[in-house]
């Protein structure tokens, strides 16, 4: 049986791909992780601290490891998550933190 839907409105089309973009964003464990640690911080964040919270939940916090995930952080994960406006990041400074008009991301963090 076909299910037609009836509602074909722009807001509700720019809904679903909000939604889509945010479960795309929150796809991989580091990003996950990197946004809830985020949260518990008050303002600038270095980058080294958020690879550390990452190696200890991974749990092998080695030299290797914890440089693997600062390339991975550096390189991948923190630069798709400030271009989706959820982190300010400044590579230059090598500190992050979590933009106030993205907090509603965390929400989805939750289940």
């Amino acid at each position: 049986m076909t299910t037609k839907t009836t509602d074909s409105s722009p807001g509700n089309i720019d809904a679903e791909e909000s939604v889509s973009e945010v479960f795309k964003l929150l796809s991989h464990h580091r990003r996950r992780v990197a946004l809830k640690y985020l949260a518990t911080q008050a303002g600038a964040t270095p980058v080294s601290d958020v690879a550390d919270q990452i190696a200890l939940l991974e749990g092998e916090h080695t030299r290797d490891r914890y440089e693997r995930i600062c390339t991975s952080l550096v390189h991948a994960h923190l630069p798709i998550l400030a271009d989706a406006g959820a982190i300010g990041y400044d590579h230059d400074r090598e500190v992050v933190e979590l933009r106030d008009q993205r907090t509603d991301i965390l929400q989805y963090l939750d289940h």
